[in-house]
């Protein structure tokens, strides 16, 4: 059973890791609003009918008892952290997408710690420190001497913001783990939908310049990380814990890595060694925090990282 849980997380991880790289490759065709619009209602037709057979929710109950909760998270982790992915991507590598995406742990220990008075360990704080400087080896292509006078690409800045939204919306989104999980992203996903309808003016679709494999790549995008790595997720971190299953997580970066080398992208050499500096980071903070085995030092379980 432990072999399977295993599984489930590494899929978890490859399913996100595709969602860089074939959001990367959608958003040649799709406007990014429109990529979020399309992925999120895919989602939300396939997670209703889902969490009414499974948790047979009632509907109009738990949207009065938690409608503004469901409102501030579709927001923030629905509408403005995916848009910004995908706006991001236009302008960056998924790889790079990827390893400013794997700061986000890190960025919640800091933020915990400045506005919920979390106490962290100096291990910890080694481990975010590590992170941190990982990502700047990326986005200063290995220059750390030259890290106020490098010219920073415009899709890494909009990564980092997204990031901090990201860990914003995890942090928030621990009030909603009373919350039957698929019944949660059901909500989310479909307030979401609605709040991007008025935007889909802002950035109108060309239909000529849609593809197949752009379409294909929106069908991916809606079930496999949407939906497939949600429900592996919780099955692994039911089986193994959430402090093991968060070390999986060092798997992404190096997925989009692999899969980006796959399709004919270049890896950097300043990629590859802020990758192992992120992910060394990372490993530092999981292990800690899976041998505390306290709910502060818990990581968010994918009830609340189901976006990514």
């Amino acid at each position: 059973m432990k072999a399977k849980a295993w599984l489930f997380l590494v899929l978890a991880n490859l399913f996100w890791a595709g969602n860089l790289i074939f959001g990367k490759s959608v958003t040649s065709d799709f406007p990014p609003i429109w990529a979020s619009f399309l992925r999120w209602t895919i989602a939300a037709v396939v997670l209703i009918p889902m969490a009414q057979l499974v948790e047979k929710p009632n509907w109009l109950k738990v949207w009065k008892n938690n409608w503004g909760i469901f409102l501030f998270l579709s927001l923030v982790g629905v509408v403005f952290y995916t848009l910004l992915t995908y706006t991001a991507l236009q302008h960056t590598s998924s790889t790079n997408g990827s390893l400013i995406n794997s700061l986000t742990p890190a960025v919640m220990i800091v933020l915990s710690l400045l506005f919920l008075k979390d106490k962290i360990t100096v291990w910890q704080g080694a481990g975010v420190v590590l992170s941190f400087l990982g990502v700047l080896t990326v986005l200063t292509k290995g220059h750390l001497l030259g890290v106020f006078s490098t010219h920073y690409n415009q899709g890494d800045g909009i990564m980092l913001l997204a990031v901090f939204l990201w860990a914003i919306y995890s942090i928030i989104g621990k009030r909603a783990q009373h919350l039957p999980p698929i019944t949660f992203v059901a909500f989310t996903a479909f307030i979401g939908v609605v709040c991007m309808v008025p935007l889909l003016f802002i950035q109108p679709v060309h239909t000529e310049h849609i593809t197949a494999f752009s379409i294909t790549g929106i069908i991916y995008l809606g079930l496999f990380p949407s939906i497939g790595s949600f429900l592996f997720w919780n099955q692994g971190v039911k089986e193994l814990g959430p402090g093991k299953a968060s070390i999986t997580m060092n798997l992404m970066p190096i997925f989009t890595a692999i899969l980006s080398v796959m399709i004919g992208q270049e890896l950097l050499v300043s990629q590859i060694v802020g990758g192992v500096i992120v992910i060394a980071g990372m490993l530092l903070s999981a292990n800690l925090m899976a041998r505390a085995g306290r709910d502060k030092a818990k990581p968010i379980t994918k009830r609340h990282t189901d976006v990514a």
